[in-house]
């Protein structure tokens, strides 16, 4: 495990590292001494070259930092438990100088980690490389800072450095974003606040440090984006330092040395002016305009001035009060301990540079307003409002506007006409063709022709209409008029859903799509207000649908015979499987013969296969996989009528010819998050398939980030989202930003196909049963099935002859060896390689723990052996970057009550717990846990009870879910046969272990050990 860390100091950005131990005890050392652990200059390279970044044969050199740390006697502490132990001292805490090796980062070096960062997420970039909190806080910093930059938010400034001078660009931190900015520097890790890679770390502020890092980042973005950014420029000969300082803002950063005299001069007036920018930031008070309509149609404008309190919204001073106070105005002056009148006529100057009518106004000895014309109002409000507003000046309009952000614009109106009268839950045809008339709004009011004409016609983007002001901007006339002209005469009933919840046609604003009984039935279902009902299980359904289920159910049936797509994202354990195994048998019962196509991973076929025989027995149930598996001519429509046809999404891309001749009923994708990267390949065969309709099911629709939903969505409603560029451009960006505006649109657009249920929901817990079991089917890697072989073989052979102790003992050494396999080749072979890739078993833990993480959850992991815990432990850490605690027989006391101490109190803890279950199969007290992952089984349930009772026992307020592992075709599936039908049999291996299969003849053995041939051909 190497964990990354970020620092900054000055103009460079540094990458130094962490790599795993297994203990540590040294002395305290003298000075700084290295950090025993820090990972050297190779390490952070390799690092580097791992996730993708490339660095520069002209990078810097590696330079030798210094950090402080917390420590307790000298020793530091890692920055994750998940490194190593280090011992338990009990020294107070105090901050340490440690040495490290930092690889100074270009910005181009660090934009390619910053990508990597955001698109792993929570996940890890590579195997055994994590990201620490300060990486994705520097990350979060770099976009915070660009943001910034693009709200034209930062100024030049100049700073004194080794005797010379330095030209900068700073951030802007404006009045109306100090509470932003205070929250971002409180979020910053103190890790960051203490790093030098020249001379003595030392602690600083905070919010110095957080300006410090925004200085940086928004001084290289700034120079980056500039067209002279390579080129410095050194031919200057003017001596006017002006010019020399603005264009050494362009270069690339370095010190004025040849211009030390001019720059001495000129120094103290750039920190003036630089000083005067403060009068934007946090003050008191604010600037405050109101803006006033003429009283009559052809009079002027007026904007008058005022302060507000910044911590009584309501108290407002207008300008003749600030020059010429009341005794209640002194007071307040006093007492905030500012100049208001000094801080007006700053800002009065710096808006008099942009706006000639507040230069006019300044004429008089004590200005309190100015008149605008109607063209120097609509300049005003097009091209200077948001910079103003950005300043942290509050401008108050009319009345009658209302806020200038939700003033009333122009967008068409499409009145449907369709015969006959929609009855929902009837099958409709989304290709239908309906008659459509075009329409003009203004907000919600419709337009005649002769109203329109004349916003085409106005020569000012300000008009009178119907008595009140409005604003109509030229281009949305244009938009309107142009759009128009395309609108066609009838629309397919797809698009006009499409087009209502996208709120947009032919690239213009569609306000609504009215006229459509079908349309309001269909939006009412999709919608809220159209309460879910319980939908019967169909009959020959084997099993008993729970009421959220029911009504899943008939959500699920109502959108599927629309032919729309939708996606189940109900919480792990809340049964997806069960309901849309239930909505196939709906289907079926309805007439429908079409095959019915689901892609799911590897690891989760045969428990597809199970479920279907156990819930809808009769389906023919065909599992598309292996290397015989059906691509002949067989595989078609006809052949496959009626079946559910089972398959991977590796085959998804690999047999899409095959898949693409079919026309399915419905395509069904599980764990659908598999298909959120929409540039893979099986991404793009899911949505070349040809179904009726398309659903997903997933535990985590946005995995990483909002981005995740639109290749999903894509396969469930194609066109419902923008193209890609326009999502990323108006959607994904601005989400990331954090503007609600664009989280509510994506809402607005996805909420109508998603179902989510949780099981913190208390209407849903206080319906789940206590405890859900569930078997897990895991298939065997070609590897596994190699040595699973080659042991019964020689098996045979050692028999042969062998009687007594020695052939009770040949029988358990081949249990312990085809268990071992079954868990993992490196039990068996125990050797040192690769884990990941190689277990059926692990590959399901990592689908099941990356569900877990996404929702909050915690799980105990029980394994008779105690290197499959070793492993295990180094497998999710090293996948998921999340700590995994292990106990097994050699924890000491006080280290294992501090495991459990930590898994049941800590709120951000380790959510997953190993445990072997002997050691922690009793005693143990962790309801924290809400699930149970039985990785191997123990023949004995009696024990294996024992340890699904550590989370199921008095104080669990969760369901309980378990997941007993079982390999398909192995010695463990064939153990839970036996259980099952030989009754005698079963209570022989459960009473006695495995001690009383040694007893069993020579063929039965052989049956049990035996591969199932059709686990071997779907290899």
């Amino acid at each position: 495990m190497l964990i990354l860390h970020t620092a900054f100091e000055k103009d460079f950005i540094y990458l130094w590292g962490e790599h795993s131990f297994e203990y540590f005890d040294g002395a305290p050392a003298a000075a700084a001494p290295p950090l025993p652990w820090g990972a050297e200059t190779t390490e952070l390279a390799a690092a580097l070259k791992g996730v993708g970044v490339k660095r520069s044969r002209r990078s810097a050199e590696p330079v030798g930092a210094q950090l402080l740390l917390p420590s307790r006697e000298g020793v530091p502490l890692p920055s994750s438990p998940m490194l190593g132990d280090v011992p338990s001292k009990g020294g107070a805490l105090s901050l340490s100088p440690f040495s490290v090796c930092a690889l100074p980062l270009s910005f181009q070096e660090f934009l390619q980690l910053a990508r990597v960062v955001r698109e792993s997420g929570e996940r890890l970039a590579a195997p055994g490389v994590l990201f620490a909190d300060d990486v994705k806080f520097i990350c979060s910093a770099l976009e915070y800072s660009a943001y910034l930059v693009q709200r034209g938010n930062y100024f030049p400034d100049m700073e004194k450095r080794g005797g010379g001078f330095v030209s900068q660009w700073r951030p802007l931190i404006l009045a109306r974003s100090q509470d932003e900015f205070s929250a971002f520097a409180a979020a910053m890790p103190p890790l960051l606040c203490a790093f030098a890679a020249e001379g003595r770390a030392r602690l600083a502020p905070k919010r110095d440090a957080a300006m410090l890092l925004l200085s940086c980042f928004t001084d290289m973005i700034v120079r980056a984006s500039q067209s002279q950014g390579r080129d410095r420029g050194r031919l200057i000969d003017s001596g006017n330092p002006h010019e020399i300082w603005l264009r050494s803002l362009l270069w690339q950063k370095a010190p004025l040395e040849k211009w030390k005299e001019e720059m001495s001069e000129f120094y103290p007036q750039v920190c003036a002016w630089a000083d005067s920018l403060k009068a934007m930031t946090a003050q008191p008070w604010r600037f405050f305009i109101r803006l006033e309509e003429p009283l009559e149609e052809e009079g002027a404008w007026t904007l008058s001035w005022h302060l507000q309190s910044t911590r009584d919204l309501s108290l407002i001073i207008p300008a003749e009060r600030v020059w010429s106070p009341t005794r209640a105005e002194r007071e307040w002056f006093e007492r905030t301990q500012t100049n208001p009148r000094l801080y007006m006529l700053q800002i009065l100057g710096r808006l008099a540079a942009e706006l000639p009518a507040v230069a006019s106004g300044l004429h008089t000895p004590c200005p309190c307003e100015c008149a605008m014309t109607l063209d120097e109002l609509f300049d005003f409000l097009h091209n200077h409002l948001a910079r103003i507003m950005d300043m942290g000046i509050q401008v108050q309009f009319p009345k009658t506007w209302g806020q200038i952000s939700d003033r009333p614009k122009l967008s068409v109106r499409a009145n449907v006409r369709e015969e006959g009268a929609f009855q929902a839950g009837g099958k409709i045809d989304m290709s239908d063709m309906l008659d459509v008339d075009w329409n003009v709004a203004l907000g919600g009011d419709l337009l005649t022709e002769e109203e329109f004409t004349m916003l085409t016609e106005l020569k000012t983007p300000l008009a009178n209409l119907r008595g009140r002001w409005v604003v109509i901007y030229r281009d949305e006339v244009e938009k309107i008029t142009a759009a128009l002209k395309k609108m066609p005469e009838k629309i397919e009933r797809r698009e006009a859903l499409l087009s209502s919840l996208r709120q947009e046609y032919m690239d213009a604003p569609l306000s609504e799509v009215a006229g459509s009984q079908w349309l309001s039935d269909v939006r009412a279902l999709l919608s809220a207000s159209a309460p879910l009902e319980e939908s019967p299980a169909p009959e020959g359904f084997a099993g008993k649908l729970r009421p959220y289920q029911a009504k899943g159910l008939f959500w699920l049936e109502r959108l599927t015979k629309l032919g729309m797509g939708a996606c189940l994202a109900d919480d792990m354990g809340l049964g997806k499987t069960v309901q849309t195994l239930a909505l196939i048998k709906e289907m079926r019962s309805g007439g429908e013969l079409r095959p019915v196509l689901l892609i799911c991973p590897t690891s989760v076929m045969e428990n597809w296969r199970r479920e279907a025989e156990r819930f809808v027995p009769g389906m023919k149930t065909i599992v598309h996989h292996g290397l015989k598996r059906n691509k002949s001519g067989a595989f078609t429509a006809e052949k496959l009528a009626g079946a559910l046809v089972i398959s991977s999404y590796s085959l998804l891309y690999r047999d899409n010819a095959l898949f693409s001749k079919i026309e399915w009923a419905g395509a069904v994708l599980d764990e659908a998050q598999n298909i959120k990267n929409p540039d893979t390949r099986q991404a793009r065969a899911a949505r070349s398939l040809r179904a009726g309709w398309h659903v997903a099911l997933t535990g985590t629709p946005v995995e990483n980030h909002v981005g995740d939903m639109w290749s999903i969505m894509e396969f469930l409603m194609p066109g419902l989202m923008p193209n890609r560029a326009k999502f990323s451009r108006e959607i994904l960006r601005p989400v990331q930003a954090g503007e609600k505006k664009a989280m509510e649109k994506v809402r607005r657009m996805t909420a109508p196909f998603i179902l989510r249920r949780l099981k913190s929901d208390k209407e849903i817990i206080s319906d789940l049963p206590e405890k859900i079991e569930s078997r897990e089917f895991c298939p065997l890697t070609r590897e596994q099935a190699t040595l699973y072989g080659a042991v019964t073989s020689s098996l045979e052979k050692e028999l042969s002859g062998a009687s007594g102790i020695k052939r009770k003992g040949i029988v358990l050494g081949a249990i312990t060896a085809l268990k071992q396999i079954c868990d993992h080749p490196l039990l068996y072979l125990k050797d040192k390689s690769e884990i990941d890739g190689r277990s059926g078993k692990i590959a399901r833990v990592a689908e099941l723990a990356e569900e877990m993480i996404a929702a909050g959850d915690r799980a105990l992991i029980f394994t008779q052996y105690a290197e499959m815990g070793g492993l295990l432990k180094k497998f999710i850490q090293e996948t998921f970057g999340r700590e995994a605690l292990f106990l097994h027989g050699g924890v000491p006391r006080e280290k294992r009550d501090e495991m459990v101490r930590r898994f049941q109190q800590e709120e951000k803890g380790p959510p997953f717990f190993i445990l072997s279950l002997k050691a922690g199969g009793t005693g143990l007290n962790l309801t924290r846990a809400n699930h149970v992952i039985m990785f191997d089984r123990w023949w004995n349930p009696a024990v294996e009870q024992q340890a699904v009772d550590r989370a199921y026992r008095i104080g669990q307020s969760s369901s309980v879910q378990v997941h007993y592992f079982c390999c398909r075709g192995t010695l463990e599936e064939k153990i839970e046969e036996l259980i099952d039908e030989k009754r005698e049999l079963a209570e022989m291996v459960v009473g006695s272990g495995e001690a009383r299969l040694s007893e069993l003849s020579d063929s039965d053995l052989q049956e049990l050990f035996m591969l199932e041939k059709e686990a071997v051909e779907n290899l």
